[in-house]
């Protein structure tokens, strides 16, 4: 299973009005990428907040092009992020390959669960197998759910993607 790198910023407003152009650049070096078969982008919704959530085929891909000479400006993301706040990435495991369904859907859901004290990851899969089927049960919905853990935060942050038919179909 590939591990997917998730990086949230606050989005420039060159991204948040072309993104296709802002990224433009940085698609074209990581097509030079090796292990990097494929790289998604987003905005959310209610607010300007960036995404970017790279496959990678394995950690140690995802290593080496860290070490390269000049990185990170020659990934070439800095005109999608606006100058003021915080950015993220996390690298997340996941149980079913998210490019099977949500990352492909037309939209996608990105939830952060925090796991509170003395909750485990089997309780969260619990959870999620009873609600799981239902989620993806919905109208618009897409398959399969895809959730994993951080490896930055092991037992305690998880990542969840669902893919919808549009922002308009959703549960809840």
């Amino acid at each position: 299973m590939p591990l997917y790198e998730i990086i949230t910023f606050p989005a420039s407003e060159a991204f948040v009005t072309d993104s296709a152009t802002v990224l433009k650049a940085p698609a074209e070096f990581l097509s030079t990428v090796d292990g990097l078969p494929s790289v998604f982008a987003g905005l959310a919704e209610e607010e300007k907040t960036g995404f970017i959530v790279a496959e990678w085929e394995t950690y140690e891909h995802h290593k080496a092009m860290t070490q390269r000479p000049g990185y990170p400006q020659i990934v070439g993301f800095g005109p999608a992020f606006a100058s003021a706040g915080e950015r993220s990435s996390f690298h997340v495991d996941f149980i079913a390959d998210p490019k099977a369904g949500a990352l492909t859907a037309p939209t996608t859901e990105v939830m952060v669960m925090t796991l509170k004290e003395g909750k485990t990851k089997d309780d969260l899969a619990a959870v999620l197998a009873v609600l799981g089927p239902k989620i993806t049960a919905a109208e618009g919905a897409y398959e399969p759910l895809a959730w994993g853990e951080t490896r930055e935060e092991p037992g305690k942050k998880f990542y969840l993607f669902l893919g919808w038919e549009s922002t308009k179909v959703r549960i809840g």
